[in-house]
């Protein structure tokens, strides 16, 4: 399938986000969020002012919004161009990388595991992109997954969690959906799965079978997590 053109990826986003003029928080790549004032559409490439200091070319950003008819998305942003505007502001001129659809999904059997491993910055409130941080899991579902870090996330903060499955390790995208705190200054966190194989769905719904006493995400009542519930 070829790779949609800028025109058919902006033709998405104007879909789902509000009208310009209008102000979408974004995610940085480079860490941290800010409001993007979206003014104009010109050709492929949206105008708009954001924080002068934190923003450049080449930046990618992302924004979660919600249309009433069409449900959840997440919109991502290559930033084109930036041009000075004021002391505090930049006129940028950005380009629609992705338009994603988040899916509201049913909860699901979990797999209790326990390991340490890390996890890959995608976008984050307070980390730059490719920044690792040490978790350790508790369990996982084909839509969810529970770990605990010293690391404080937010939510709709976008990780790859590296994890073992029958001996094999699988990046699994994950989007944080709940932070609580917990013991010795760690926070239990809970994601909602974003990306995985059909393979690999397939191979934790089949360990999840094997370890019926595990039970499912809906039966953990208050321990749930927007609909992944998860082991802290």
């Amino acid at each position: 399938m070829p790779k949609p053109t800028r025109h058919e990826m902006l033709t998405l986003a104007l879909g789902v986000l509000p009208h310009p003029p209008t102000e979408v928080e974004v995610l940085s790549e480079d860490g941290g969020a800010f409001p993007l004032r979206i003014i104009e559409q010109e050709g492929d490439l949206l105008h708009a002012f954001a924080p002068r200091q934190q923003v450049r070319r080449e930046l990618h950003l992302l924004a979660r919004v919600t249309d009433e008819r069409r449900g959840r998305y997440e919109v991502e942003f290559e930033i084109d161009e930036t041009y000075f505007h004021s002391g505090a502001e930049a006129l940028v001129h950005a380009a629609v990388s992705g338009v994603r659809h988040r899916k509201m999904r049913r909860s699901a059997p979990r797999v209790p595991v326990t390991e340490r491993t890390n996890a890959r910055v995608l976008f984050c409130r307070t980390l730059p992109r490719h920044h690792t941080i040490d978790v350790r899991l508790s369990d996982v579902s084909t839509t969810g997954i529970g770990f605990t870090s010293v690391t404080e996330l937010a939510a709709g903060d976008l990780l790859v969690v590296t994890v073992t499955l029958s001996g094999k390790p699988v990046d699994v995208e994950t989007r944080v959906v709940r932070v609580d705190p917990a013991p010795y200054g760690r926070f239990r966190i809970g994601g909602e799965i974003t990306e995985l194989s059909e393979i690999d769905r397939r191979l934790i719904a089949e360990m999840a079978m094997r370890t019926p006493e595990a039970g499912s995400e809906a039966e953990r009542g208050s321990g749930s997590a927007a609909g992944a519930s998860l082991t802290r």
